[in-house]
């Protein structure tokens, strides 16, 4: 072979080495944090007035919740959480009637971490032994620090009627 082809084309492989190198090593960077996952029951016990027939309605039981946190490379938070209202139980203070909480909610956010938002989960009151219903609304103020915990708090409730 000839020596005068042979030089340049190590020469030009050496440069490009040289220059992809950097590149290559640091492509790899930052790497996605693995999840925290977290379960939690919700402590849920208050006496609710209604424009309804039904005047006060008493509410007890847990929200069951469980949360899935992702710390991003670039510093955001993606939470994803999946509420349940099974374990709600209710009394009708007028009526003397009994409900009973059934709906579940899916919540999905991202921001810079750590952050805190609010949501708002609606379930349905079914009345036993009857067609009627209430529709409920419970406020909650997630919070989720730079670990990655989640802290939830209720900041509110209401129900409304259904017709």
């Amino acid at each position: 072979m000839n020596k005068r082809i042979i030089a340049p084309s190590i020469l030009s492989m050496a440069l490009t080495i040289m220059v992809l190198l950097p590149v290559v090593v640091a492509a790899p960077a930052q790497a996605q944090n693995p999840p925290v996952s977290v379960a939690r029951n919700i402590p849920f016990n208050r006496t609710l007035l209604t424009a309804c027939s039904e005047k006060r309605i008493r509410l007890n039981g847990e929200f069951q919740v469980q949360y899935k946190v992702t710390r991003e490379a670039g510093g955001q938070a993606v939470i994803e959480g999946d509420i349940n209202a099974d374990k709600i139980a209710g009394s009708g203070l007028t009526s003397r009637g009994k409900y009973k909480a059934v709906g579940t909610g899916r919540l999905e956010s991202s921001g810079p971490s750590p952050t805190s938002f609010t949501y708002v989960f609606n379930f349905a009151l079914n009345k036993s032994g009857t067609t009627n219903s209430l529709m409920g609304h419970v406020k909650f103020r997630i919070t989720v620090n730079a670990n990655g915990s989640v802290a939830t708090k209720i900041v509110g409730a209401n129900v409304d009627c259904t017709s």
